[in-house]
């Protein structure tokens, strides 16, 4: 079989695509498209990348996008042996399990001695306040009207709108996804995700995402919405207004 850079060369040359043209459509760097038709799969930015993206430049010429991930995974892709998977990186550290805090005898009498020495203050200080017998400034004579200070009532404040929405994403094939939130931040930072591999709920004010096809499933609020089983890149913006597309200009490449 001949290599995978020369299948996907000569597609574009055949159909008269430029490399920009095509970085343009499928939102993926000139820098990582040549390095595809090249076999120079070490330049793209990391190993996980390859298939989503062999995937879309590839479906995006014409070719058979799953059978050339396939090929690709025979020729390049080694699993080491003995290497436990999907085991957390970051295991909590052995220690000594240290014993609650908790309060000796002594320590129950000298707070049962201050508590009841703050109580005679108290008493010592207000004893003498309700006896009629001082009716200077801060008293009140005998027959004078208390007059009720008025209250102020605010106005019933009316329920918030919602200011997050929640967006969560399941894979039904091999899709590349690049999504982030309304601060920019990258939830999913340009990844091929498998079925299966679920990402989400995520929480924010918005979001903005780049699917390299239509092979996913999109809920917002709990809801899902229809995502065409397109082979070429989608975007779409989803706020708490609602989900629209988005034009190429505008997707988030996560580069």
């Amino acid at each position: 079989m001949a290599e995978i850079g020369d299948s996907l060369r000569d597609a574009r040359t055949r159909r008269g695509i430029e490399l920009g043209e095509a970085a343009q459509v499928t939102k993926i760097r000139v820098t990582y498209l040549r390095a595809m038709e090249e076999d120079q799969w070490e330049l793209l930015p990391d190993r996980a990348y390859a298939p989503g993206f062999l995937r879309t430049y590839a479906t995006f010429l014409g070719l058979d996008g799953a059978a050339l991930v396939e090929e690709y995974s025979r020729r390049h892709e080694r699993v080491e042996e003995g290497y436990p998977q999907h085991e957390p990186l970051l295991l909590k550290a052995p220690g000594r399990r240290r014993r609650p805090l908790g309060l000796r005898g002594p320590v129950w009498g000298g707070l049962a001695v201050a508590v009841l020495l703050g109580v005679v203050v108290v008493l010592g200080l207000t004893g003498g306040s309700g006896n009629g017998g001082d009716h200077g400034a801060g008293g009140s004579r005998p027959g004078a009207r208390t007059q009720a200070s008025p209250t102020t009532t605010s106005a019933a404040e009316a329920p918030p709108q919602a200011s997050e929405v929640s967006l969560q994403l399941a894979p039904i094939g091999t899709v590349w996804v690049c999504l982030v939130d309304d601060r920019g931040r990258a939830l999913v930072n340009g990844l091929p995700l498998a079925t299966g591999e679920a990402r989400g709920p995520f929480r924010a004010g918005g979001f903005k995402v780049t699917f390299g096809n239509g092979e996913v499933r999109m809920e917002v609020d709990g809801k899902p919405v229809k995502v065409p089983q397109a082979a070429e890149p989608l975007g779409y913006r989803i706020t708490t207004q609602g989900v629209r597309p988005l034009d190429a200009a505008a997707r988030p490449t996560c580069a």
